[in-house]
């Protein structure tokens, strides 16, 4: 343990004392952000000069910001698919004059996925920003690698275009880029998350690390964590088993290759199967609060729809500290976040040039587009940015907060996908509405639940219906007062849908009780038909013909008597 300790001691050092130059570069760029801004921006502009692109729009002529803003249109993935369709193809100096190394992949979409160029450049600008996120990490965490790090992502490649070029996820690309000293502190090996059976990949997942040391754990979505954590009880007593004998469950459906792999790292280990089964004789169950002593941290996403699976760590893990990874899309990271508190990152100024629409103009004529230094606290706003690799004044539709300022520069949280909306007569229901009604009401009438989402259905009077899928098994009673909270909230939340309330223009919701395990189902298909793993989180709210014909009713609870 001295050893492990020493060696943590001595990579945080490394990392603090190599990155500090390009923090307190970052920390003086923030002071000026706008000269920052236009500095990054004619950086890249006069990169891909000589692309089709630039031609297009006479990058030549650009001597500012303002020159920029004046010739190029806001661009969609829509409006730039021709010109990917032609990079899939092998087309050069299209978007970008760098080559094009890697496609990503974004995840969770409907539809044909988007296929977002990476070139080593780009990749190199985003490594760059993790740095320095890194740095503020270390700085408030010195012992995060005093044991092994748990870090659970998508494989890189999940297919390849016409001309051969590898396509995937985000975090898997991260992933194979990182220092090779980072690298080597990661549990698991990389060769398992090809594990195409899921059950048999969170076993591998939880029998590897659970064995282990952690110090800390990094994954996109909190939702994967509570996922693994209520699977352990019925796993726990094969994975000691495995734990003591140094072998791997031969029942598990793995492809001998990487089962080889994987075994090839495993040996008995008696010792600290003993010291799992005394804590599950003592305490009736494992949780990893119990047997990661050494946790530090929790890496993941804090901000937009995934604040009820927050709101469980706690219970899994004891108080750890969770930090967030900032704004982070396939598309661009765009923040970062230099504490634990919440989930607001100072705004990238050196890694990409953004603008800003305000969440109230999103679907107007005109459009009021903004600087970072036009930004206001509190207030919501639409993503525009300008990369490295070769977007310009791309709609990555995220709506952000800003938080405060740090110097002269907006801290901003993401909060929700723009178009994840319904308005079924005018009230404009945003995903932010659905999650912050239904885990207030939950943690007010001390429900459990497990997962939710939320429809629309029409009809004479139209109303919104909740799928619930509890944890244990409340009353009916219990049911009922968790619905009259939910719409509560949300009255409060929403001053047209309480209006149109008002108006009996929609109808007081319901509540749709699904079967345990429906939304683990629906997410199992949907990755089936493409979505990524780790990155697929339960949208809060849709509004397509059949999303609620997808899941198992058992019961649905309508209106209390003179609450409609």
């Amino acid at each position: 343990m001295i050893r492990k300790i020493g060696r943590a001691i001595n990579l945080t050092n490394l990392i603090m004392k190599g990155l500090a130059p390009r923090a307190g570069a970052f920390e003086r760029a923030t002071r000026n952000p706008i000269k920052a801004q236009e500095r990054v921006l004619l950086k890249y502009l006069s990169r891909n000069m000589r692309t089709e692109y630039a031609s297009r729009y006479n990058f030549s002529a650009i001597r500012s910001i303002k020159d920029f803003r004046a010739r190029l249109p806001l661009s969609d993935y829509a409006a730039i698919k021709p010109y990917i369709d032609r990079m899939k193809k092998g087309a050069s100096g299209v978007l970008t004059a760098d080559k094009v190394k890697f496609f990503g992949i974004t995840s969770g979409s409907t539809g044909e996925p988007k296929f977002i160029p990476v070139t080593r450049y780009s990749q190199a600008r985003k490594s760059d920003l993790m740095n320095i996120w890194a740095y503020y990490l270390a700085k408030d965490h010195p012992k995060v690698f005093d044991g092994r790090i748990l870090g659970i992502i998508s494989p890189e490649i999940k297919n390849y275009t016409a001309a051969g070029t590898a396509c995937g996820p985000e975090d898997g690309h991260a992933y194979n880029n990182l220092p090779e000293i980072i690298k080597r502190l990661y549990v698991l090996p990389y060769e398992l998350f090809y594990i195409d059976n899921y059950d048999a990949r969170y076993y591998c997942i939880l029998r590897i690390a659970i064995e282990h040391n952690v110090t800390d754990i990094a994954t996109l979505n909190p939702g994967t964590l509570t996922l693994l954590c209520q699977k352990i009880p019925a796993l726990q007593n094969r994975i000691i088993d495995d734990i003591e004998r140094g072998t791997l469950d031969e029942n598990l459906d793995i492809i001998p290759d990487i089962r080889r792999t994987i075994e090839k790292g495993l040996r008995p280990n008696p010792r600290r199967a003993g010291e799992l089964k005394t804590l599950l004789n003592e305490k009736g169950e494992l949780l990893p609060k119990d047997f990661w002593t050494h946790l530090d941290l929790i890496e993941c996403w804090k901000g937009g729809m995934v604040k009820s699976y927050l709101a469980r760590l706690p219970d899994y893990f004891g108080n750890v500290a969770v930090r967030d990874f900032g704004c982070l899309a396939t598309e661009a990271r765009s923040s970062i976040p230099m504490s634990d508190a919440g989930a607001g990152g100072v705004l990238a100024v050196q890694t990409n040039f953004y603008e800003f629409i305000p969440k109230e103009d999103m679907d107007k004529a005109r459009k009021r587009i903004l600087l970072c230094d036009e930004l206001e606290a509190g207030r919501e706003y639409l993503l525009i940015v300008t990369t490295a690799g070769g977007l310009y004044r791309y709609n990555i539709d995220d709506i952000i907060c800003v938080k405060g300022f740090f110097n002269k520069t907006p801290i901003i949280e993401f909060m929700q996908k723009g178009h994840n909306v319904i308005s079924i007569t005018g009230e404009k229901m945003y995903e932010s509405h659905i999650e912050e009604a239904v885990i207030s009401s939950a943690a007010k009438d001390k429900v459990h639940i497990r997962s939710f989402s939320a429809s629309a259905v029409t009809g004479d009077t139209p109303r919104y219906v909740f799928l619930v899928e509890f944890e244990g098994t409340p009353s009916q009673g219990e049911k009922r007062e968790l619905l009259v909270s939910i719409e509560e909230a949300l009255r409060l939340q929403n001053s047209e849908y309480d209006d149109l309330r008002k108006q009996q223009l929609i109808a007081f919701p319901s509540m749709r009780v699904i079967s345990p395990g429906e939304f683990e189902r629906y997410r199992r298909a949907r990755v089936r038909n493409g979505a990524h793993d780790t990155q697929f989180k339960m949208p809060r709210i849709v509004l397509s013909a059949g999303f609620l014909e997808n899941f198992v009713m058992t019961e649905e609870i309508f209106a209390l008597s003179g609450e409609d």
